[in-house]
């Protein structure tokens, strides 16, 4: 079996295709830098995948891409803090969902896995979050292009068309390629200060474990929409996770949400002006202070998989943060001595 995989050289992605490639299967990236992605592969010790060079809004090379494969993931997607534009935006996450899935279909490709985001189908009463949950317009750019993809992707579902759907909470775990926004986050919490939102909290899932279900999925083929928020954690349990894991001291600042959400707002406002380098967004306050605790699939156990605590997994979060220089060693004194 051979696996296309958009967004390789990403952190969901490059998950998913290594541990395809550890189960023996053939993998293929669509990649825009084949030197980069070579250099990243090379650097983990591991196989290199076949690279192509393309594209997902350049539906030709899309489509090339494709040939002679038997599945398809489609984890590229951009995000706001990592778009420099909002019609870059939709056209990654609504016009790269579109040739990426519609050129599958016409190869007669039978699996095909999307990435999507459970800010699409997202309400801050966790008993209305479920995979057959409608839909939920956002009024903000990147909540409205998941919702664009997710219409189109759904009325292909409807037609009996074989995709599976994922949405992912927070994704969190050793080895990223490009310091993704969950990590950017933590960085700035433990550097700046941690503020506690009251009762609220988050869920964030260990990318090994999202890749392994997406894995499965591939080998499996079939349809559906699956919920991957992962553990829940309140702010407070977070924060302690981290001091016991790390052996760092956080400032913790108590904070309203409301007050959080409008300073979204206005540095989303500045961003227009200049560069903020900061993990703050008018998206990213509004689910960090109002995600509920949300179920996870019960496909999970039936396919032989578990989650991983979240202690294990910020353990080897923050420990791969300092082997790759995103955090001092003095920083993190119980992974120092050990790492």
């Amino acid at each position: 079996m051979k696996t296309l995989i958009t967004g390789g050289t990403g952190f969901v992605g490059s998950h998913i295709c290594r541990q395809q490639m550890a189960a023996g299967h053939a993998v293929r990236l669509l990649v825009r830098d084949i030197d980069k992605a070579s250099a990243y592969y090379r650097y983990l010790g591991e196989d290199t995948p076949e690279l192509v060079v393309g594209d997902v809004t350049d539906s030709v090379s899309v489509k090339m891409a494709l040939e002679e494969c038997d599945a398809v993931v489609h984890a590229a997607a951009g995000t706001p803090m990592q778009t420099d534009s909002i019609e870059k935006l939709f056209r990654v996450n609504v016009d790269g969902v579109k040739y990426v899935v519609d050129s599958a279909l016409e190869r007669g490709i039978d699996r095909i896995v999307c990435i999507s985001s459970i800010t699409a189908i997202f309400n801050s009463d966790g008993a209305k979050v479920t995979s057959s949950a409608p839909l939920v317009q956002s009024s903000l750019p990147y909540g409205q292009s998941k919702v664009e993809a997710e219409t189109y992707l759904r009325s292909l579902q409807a037609q009996g068309f074989p995709i599976s759907i994922i949405y992912p909470g927070g994704v969190i775990g050793p080895d990223d390629p490009g310091f993704s926004d969950s990590f950017k986050a933590l960085k700035h919490r433990m550097e700046n200060g941690f503020r506690i939102f009251g009762d609220g909290g988050m869920q964030y899932v260990d990318v090994r474990d999202l890749a392994a279900f997406v894995c499965s999925l591939i080998q499996g083929g079939g349809s559906g929409r699956f919920l991957m928020p992962g553990v829940y954690c309140s702010w407070s349990e977070l924060a302690d996770i981290i001091e016991t894991v790390s052996g760092c001291q956080l400032q913790r600042i108590p904070a309203q949400g409301w007050k959080l959400r409008l300073v979204g707002r206005v540095t989303d406002f500045l961003r227009h002006f200049r560069t903020i380098d900061s993990p703050i967004s008018a998206e990213t306050m509004r689910y960090a202070t109002l995600w509920p605790n949300i179920s996870n699939t019960d496909e999970l156990p039936l396919r032989g998989l578990a989650l991983r605590s979240a202690s294990d997994t910020f353990s080897d979060a923050i420990a791969w943060m300092v082997k790759a220089g995103h955090l001092e060693a003095s920083q993190c004194p119980k992974l120092s001595v050990s790492d």
